[in-house]
């Protein structure tokens, strides 16, 4: 091994063992202060970031405040400490001339997947309703149609921007549907219905890791019809685009159906709506597949099974829950829930019917 490259083996040993130590080092009192600040303006700061897309305007060569302020119609004083508050958190350095350069923080906001979620995460129609958790709390019900005064999918429809910004997130995450494929198995499938599936990103990787399959994308017709992948794709031949509502019914004689993130967003008796839909749908011999967080039992760590919860929470009537409670529910609707595979990303529950 090159000295350059020992040296480089080094700093990162170094400045892993200080964090561990700062970590391991630091009272509960100032752990507490680590999750309150600078967490609660921190999302806000990469939200705003990423919408202005700075990390893609300093790409080419690095930028100074004026610059940045011009090319983003800004006011040039407020995003010079806008810019300085992004330095302090590592995203973007300055040097003696006052340009702004990438840090490997800041390159990630030209990713599509990070900055669709930083965007959606920061967005008024999300954001919102994070200020209203406690009022969810106390009244058990959704922060967010409070707020907006219809639920988050009818607001959706009614909004194009907020959709495309939801959308786009959804779409972009293309390491679920990684995790999804090295962790299942579709090759005994002939059909496979999306159910939910938004812009086919899972359903076009599935199409495209299994070359005999046939898929159908089934989605609300305004969400599809952003499809074009899907409708016009290398996989198009083999992917059928179907719009509707999969409260009033699924496509029907396909041997898998697959709900990503769905189920979640729905209180128990909507959940059975689809469910049952789907069930009444399925092949006798077919497979339904449940993408999504399964809580862990009660009284164990689950700090991302906790968080989404709490966005369900203030979001829509749904909730993240447990493999009992998935089991209860698919019963409910003529489903028997074989197995839950974890993966590093969703856990799959594959059920059938019973």
């Amino acid at each position: 091994m090159s000295n350059q490259k020992q040296q480089v083996v080094a700093d990162k040993q170094k400045a892993t063992g200080d964090q561990n130590s700062r970590t391991t080092n630091l009272s509960p009192t100032n752990q507490m202060f680590q999750l309150i600040w600078p967490g609660a303006m921190a999302a806000q700061i990469v939200y705003v970031a990423a919408k202005l897309r700075l990390a893609d305007l300093i790409t080419q060569e690095p930028k100074t405040e004026s610059d940045l302020a011009q090319a983003t119609k800004t006011h040039s004083p407020s995003l010079g400490r806008f810019l300085r508050a992004l330095v302090g958190l590592g995203i973007f350095t300055q040097d003696e001339k006052g340009r702004f350069h990438h840090t490997p923080l800041s390159e990630t906001l030209r990713s599509e997947p990070v900055r669709a979620w930083a965007v959606m995460l920061g967005a008024p129609f999300i954001w919102r309703p994070w200020g209203e958790l406690y009022e969810a709390i106390v009244t058990g019900r959704p922060a967010f149609e409070r707020i907006f005064g219809s639920n988050l999918f009818d607001h959706l429809a009614a909004h194009p921007d907020d959709s495309s910004i939801f959308d786009a997130a959804m779409s972009s995450h293309s390491v679920m549907t990684s995790t999804i494929l090295a962790a299942y198995d579709f090759s005994r499938f002939d059909r496979i219905v999306d159910v939910g599936g938004g812009r086919g990103e899972l359903l076009l990787g599935i199409l495209s890791a299994y070359p005999k399959l046939q898929g159908v994308l089934y989605d609300l017709p305004t969400v599809v019809a952003g499809a074009a992948a899907a409708a016009t794709g290398p996989v198009a031949s083999r992917c059928e685009v179907v719009g509707g509502d999969f409260f009033k019914k699924v496509p029907e004689g396909a041997d898998a159906y697959v709900l990503k993130q769905i189920i979640h967003s729905w209180n128990d008796e909507d959940a059975s709506r689809i469910l049952k839909n789907c069930r009444g749908a399925i092949r006798n011999d077919g497979t339904l597949l449940i993408m999504g967080d399964v809580l862990r039992q009660s009284g164990k760590p689950d700090p991302n099974g906790g968080l989404m919860d709490m966005m369900m929470l203030v979001l829509s009537p749904g909730k993240e829950r447990t493999e009992e409670e998935y089991r209860a529910l698919l019963e409910r609707a003529g489903f028997s829930m074989p197995r839950v595979i974890p993966t590093p990303g969703p856990s799959i529950i594959e059920s059938r019917p019973a």
